[in-house]
């Protein structure tokens, strides 16, 4: 699991994990069933982090910076509806978000899982602060 960093007296309590922080953003968001990673099937309303980088920004003292990818899987089968909760997710999930970091980017993807399924979603990219 990622963390911020252990912050030290010198500046401020331990932060909290970025990881948790997430999951705990988009467990606010009716509909969606947050978790820490993808769960094993597709299935509309999923939610999860994946982390994808971490910034040093060349100082090993500094807290580090991590990035996630926020991944919101939507209904297929009938693109009208697919569109219409797309729309209507994207703003809400923004500003779920947006209470734990910063959100860089939202776009429509296609979800790829293990067990070979498909699925359109939406991939929010985060940069978490740290929680204290």
């Amino acid at each position: 699991m990622s963390k911020l960093g252990t912050v030290t007296a010198a500046n401020g309590p331990a932060a909290v994990s970025a990881r948790a922080a997430l999951v705990a953003a988009l467990a606010t968001v009716p509909g969606l069933t947050a978790g820490a990673s993808a769960p094993d099937s597709a299935t509309s309303g999923a939610a999860w982090p994946r982390w994808v980088q971490t910034t040093y920004r060349g100082v090993l003292s500094a807290p580090p910076l991590p990035a996630y990818d926020v991944f919101v899987v939507l209904p297929a089968g009938y693109m009208p509806d697919t569109v219409e909760q797309g729309d209507g997710l994207v703003d809400t999930v923004a500003h779920a978000l947006f209470t734990v970091g910063t959100v860089e980017t939202a776009e429509p993807v296609s979800i790829s899982f293990d067990d070979g399924q498909t699925m359109p979603g939406l991939r929010f990219r985060v940069i978490p602060r740290a929680q204290i």
